[in-house]
């Protein structure tokens, strides 16, 4: 029944025209892979270092059970490493808000471990520039992500930058960071706005 149902949702995405404003972001952006002609969000390979300094690598998709359930989904596992070459830490993504995002669902570094629930890391499907969406998170508790796009492009093949704002439940900022991703690159540039409360 979900298979049908998404199957329908992408043939009514297909033949209602998109706006001007509007473009279809593929998987393979956040993945580094190769940008197809189609409009579905596809697990597809990914096998890429990435950064600045090249640090940075992303796999997958591979399957992970969460833990505490038997629920097994595909993940695409990326990890950064340190001067020294020892992995610093680790980072577990899978397709989230039905479709809207991928997110993370394990995070894995110095300070610690956690497991995070509706995950939103980068926007998925279609977007306006200039489009907010919001979306709550399990992340050490309950948290909202809100997503802005800030340039956007026409082409699936074109950079996508965007602005990751994350609060707790009282509306104080966390974190506000500005990310671009770019075809055959994954994350070209990360900007993070120190908070002070």
């Amino acid at each position: 029944m979900k298979k049908l149902l998404g199957i329908v949702v992408l043939y009514l995405l297909w033949i209602i025209p998109v706006s001007a404003d509007e473009r279809f972001i593929p998987l393979e952006l956040f993945t580094g892979g190769e940008i197809r002609d189609d409009i579905e969000i596809r697990f597809t390979p990914a096998d890429k270092i990435f950064g600045e300094k090249r640090r940075k690598k992303i796999v997958g998709p591979i399957e992970w059970k969460y833990p505490g359930t038997d629920e097994i989904i595909k993940v695409y596992k990326r990890t950064q490493k340190n001067k020294q070459g020892k992995i610093k830490k680790t980072q577990l993504f899978t397709v989230t808000n039905d479709g809207q995002c991928i997110g993370r669902v394990y995070d894995q570094r110095k300070s610690g471990t956690k497991y995070i629930k509706n995950g939103c890391k980068f926007p998925l499907g279609f977007w306006k520039k200039g489009e907010t969406r919001t979306f709550s998170v399990t992340d050490r508790g309950s948290r909202t992500v809100e997503l802005k796009i800030l340039k956007l492009g026409k082409k699936p093949t074109d950079c996508v930058k965007y602005n990751w704002k994350l609060f707790d439940t009282s509306g104080n900022k966390l974190a506000d960071n500005d990310y671009k991703f770019c075809k055959n690159k994954a994350m070209t540039s990360l900007k993070i706005r120190k908070i002070t409360n």
